[in-house]
């Protein structure tokens, strides 16, 4: 389930994107002005960020230039702004897209799939490819340097994980949370012991996963 963030001081513009995200089974959190949003990123991650250009307390603008201090996460601009020098103004304070109002949801929908697989690697062959390693969801398969590992489920899904989100670290609650659910009341060390089934099954390329100590665990983004 990809997390949105969406950031629009009209009521009524945020009420439909929620309902509309919601239904199409985003995960969406929302903030009624741009300082609000712009610290809930710091305390939350996000697939994707949503932003009104004219906010109260801090534009989208402002927001969009503190967000990228400390997170390349893409963000959308939706605007009534629509000259081209306020188009060119949100690339240069560093969004990834910008979206006149009124907008059909169903496209804004299709740019944030395409915005989110580009992040994170996913290709249009359903496929994530990450330092030497191919993630395919449809067939389930993973490959290393082209040679085919076998991976039982969790440790599949726990494998996309971790490059779904590479470079962030991700805490043992959360991969509990995302990979088990709502429903494991065991030891969280069990993720320990998943993590390392899992570097053994990527042999040479365990070192892509790091252990964070005392937190958990991350897919770096370089060699």
């Amino acid at each position: 389930m990809h997390k949105l963030l969406i950031c629009d001081d009209e009521i009524k513009i945020r009420e439909t994107l929620y309902d509309y995200f919601t239904a199409k089974g985003y995960s969406v959190s929302i903030a009624e002005n741009g300082k609000t949003g712009a610290e809930k990123t710091e305390d939350e991650d996000f697939d994707l960020i949503i932003l009104d250009v004219m906010m109260p307390v801090m534009d989208g603008l402002t927001a969009c230039k503190a967000i990228r201090k400390h997170t390349d996460t893409p963000i959308l601009f939706l605007s009534a702004l629509g000259e081209e020098d306020d188009v060119l103004k949100g690339y240069k304070y560093g969004a990834d897209d910008y979206i006149i109002k009124p907008f059909p949801l169903s496209v804004i929908n299709e740019k944030i799939v395409a915005m989110i697989n580009r992040y994170k690697g996913i290709n249009r062959n359903n496929q994530i490819s990450l330092r030497g390693i191919t993630l395919d969801y449809g067939s389930r398969k993973v490959f290393c340097n082209e040679r085919e590992i076998a991976l039982a489920d969790k440790d599949f899904r726990l494998l996309a994980l971790l490059m779904e989100n590479k470079g962030i670290v991700l805490s043992r609650e959360t991969i509990l949370f995302k990979i088990w659910d709502y429903d494991f009341d065991g030891d969280e060390r069990v993720v320990d012991t998943h993590i390392k089934r899992l570097r053994k099954s990527l042999g040479d390329k365990a070192k892509c996963i790091t252990t964070i100590i005392g937190t958990g665990y991350r897919f770096e983004r370089e060699d």
